[in-house]
């Protein structure tokens, strides 16, 4: 493949990567402003779930579409749209207290997000040079799990000395100055005349999407046997379907699911959702462990996750180059590992444990995370021709955003099984008092004052019920973990990435097959017009003909 790439290498990665960091942040900055947000607004506990969920809910219904946008019309120009959104909807949170519209304003969020993440990736893997693309992507995947920390770290240093709204506002002013960035240093990057809309499959992708994610956030509380959530997944699920089926058949879809024959595409997506359904899962839990068991306020908590930069950085910065050498399927295999590893480490915390007890099983899962999920991102990018790196990228990120959305939601369900459980075999307090935490845990504080020394007991009874729920959704993510790296390890490619390669020979029916095709790409930036031309390998599904 031969470049001539755009000037300043360094400010496009890094422009890309703070947006990218900038989405992800969104999503989590909001947890450890919840408690406050939701006395002042009077939201209830649906409300407040609503604040999380609705925007990781318009955020993966909307990636698909998004990245053909990208393709069509130009990814920095749909990037620089969605950072606009993004950063004017958080402005708009500050002059509301009808919770109502704190939800609006936090779904606009959202479509301004699903506009700007899948062109941060795809801006990576057509704009930087080959020598800088591999090292770009692991940077990439590394910075989204930070964005996940730094979000909670930025959100805890304000509501330590602020109002909830100075979250919003700090992202609105952090969206302003990568708005600035992305601006003067990003590079246009296109293929209109290979981008395809696909109206249809667009309507069929946000309706399955949609569905499965709506039955998956709801679940919990209304019920999994509930009509509406059953409904729910039965819509999602046939809608899913005929997207399959669609895409399959139409001359120009939106996603060529025919990708999916490669081994590395189906094992690449299988990781991806395995890894971000316990990933965000287990940073789900986290928060009642630090608040109810140690005790930390938001800042502390924020500080707390920082041990998995220990592992998570330098994994990520070898994880593909080790693939080049021992191969994707031994890569990625350990990385599943580690985070089997670090869950079962953390089912043996209990209330007296000591906070380096959890600081070590930090370490391991971001060690974990930075070796499983690079060598995932690759493969996908690798299989897409170089026209369809933003429907590759808004691959990566819908299973991303799917991962999140189901690992937070079924966590909080095992968590709240377990937890609940746990108080209910509490005898020696109260009835009144026991109704009064199953709800949440943070009630605890308010009401063990006026317990005197039964306060003391009521404590402790609940630190122990969030060990008990901690608990239950460790195993429960360590099983995930496990059945993923198994599936992976036999599923993978191994050293060679080409599962399909062009012998000699007619191609059985059906069979998939490549062939090498030289383009030129037009990048634009902000001075300077570049020609360059790629050549990438294009898949073809092959027909039989008895001509």
């Amino acid at each position: 493949m031969r470049r001539e790439v755009s000037p300043r290498p360094f400010f496009v990665l890094s422009a890309a990567v703070a947006s990218a960091v900038l989405v992800v942040a969104n999503i989590s900055s909001l947890n450890v402003a919840l408690p406050e947000l939701s006395r002042e607004l009077g939201a209830t506990q649906s409300d407040v779930q609503w604040m999380i969920d609705i925007y990781a809910f318009f955020l993966a219904t909307l990636l698909l579409p998004a990245g053909a946008l990208g393709d069509r019309y130009g990814r920095r120009r749909m990037l620089l749209i969605g950072i606009f959104i993004l950063g004017a909807a958080n402005a708009a949170t500050l002059f509301t207290t009808d919770v109502s519209l704190v939800i609006t304003s936090r779904a606009v969020s959202g479509v301004g997000a699903a506009l700007i993440f899948p062109a941060t990736l795809s801006t990576i893997t057509t704009t930087l040079p080959e020598d800088k693309r591999v090292k770009g992507v692991a940077i990439w995947t590394a910075s989204v799990f930070f964005g996940g920390l730094s979000g909670v770290l930025i959100s805890g240093a304000l509501m330590e000395n602020y109002w909830w709204g100075s979250v919003f506002l700090a992202m609105s002013i952090l969206s302003g100055a990568i708005f600035l960035l992305c601006w003067a240093y990003l590079p246009d990057s296109s293929n209109p005349d290979e981008a395809n809309m696909d109206p249809l499959g667009t309507l069929l992708s946000f309706v399955a999407v949609g569905g499965i994610v709506f039955g998956v956030m709801e679940g919990p509380t209304k019920g999994w046997s509930s009509t509406l959530i059953a409904t729910s997944f039965i819509i999602g699920t046939l809608a899913l379907l005929t997207f399959v089926l669609w895409e399959r058949y139409t001359p120009r879809p939106l996603l060529d699911v025919r990708m999916f024959a490669d081994r590395g595409v189906r094992s690449g997506s299988f990781s991806l959702l395995v890894q971000f359904t316990v990933a965000f899962g287990f940073f789900f839990l986290t928060v009642p462990l630090l608040a109810f068991v140690y005790g930390f306020g938001p800042l502390d908590m924020g500080l707390s996750l920082m041990p998995a930069a220990i592992g998570l950085f330098p994994a990520s910065a070898i994880a593909i180059p080790l693939t080049r050498k021992i191969g994707f399927r031994t890569v990625g295999t350990l990385g599943l590992v580690l985070l089997a590893g670090a869950f079962y480490l953390g089912t043996s915390l209990e209330i007296d444990s000591s906070f380096a007890s959890f600081a070590v099983v930090m370490v391991v899962y971001g060690a974990g995370i930075g070796f499983a999920s690079p060598p995932a991102t690759e493969i996908i990018v690798e299989a897409l021709p170089m026209e369809k790196q933003g429907v590759a990228s808004a691959l990566n990120d819908v299973l991303r955003e799917l991962g999140a959305v189901v690992g937070i939601a079924l966590s909080g369900s095992i968590f709240n099984a377990g937890y609940r459980s746990s108080l209910a075999g509490v005898v020696g307090l109260p009835q009144e008092v026991i109704d009064g935490v199953r709800e949440t845990p943070a009630a605890a504080a308010l009401i063990a004052p006026t317990l005197g020394e039964d306060g003391v007991i009521l404590l402790d009874t609940v630190a122990q019920s969030v060990i008990d729920g901690w608990g239950n959704g460790l195993w429960a993510a360590c099983i995930t973990a496990t059945i993923g790296a198994i599936g992976f390890c036999f599923w993978a490619p191994g050293r060679d990435r080409s599962q399909v390669s062009p012998s000699s020979g007619s191609a059985k029916e059906g069979s998939v097959s490549y062939s090498d095709v030289s383009k030129v790409l037009m990048i634009e930036g902000t001075r300077t017009r570049t020609s360059i031309t790629v050549s990438h390998k294009v898949v073809t599904k092959n027909k039989h003909n008895d001509g």
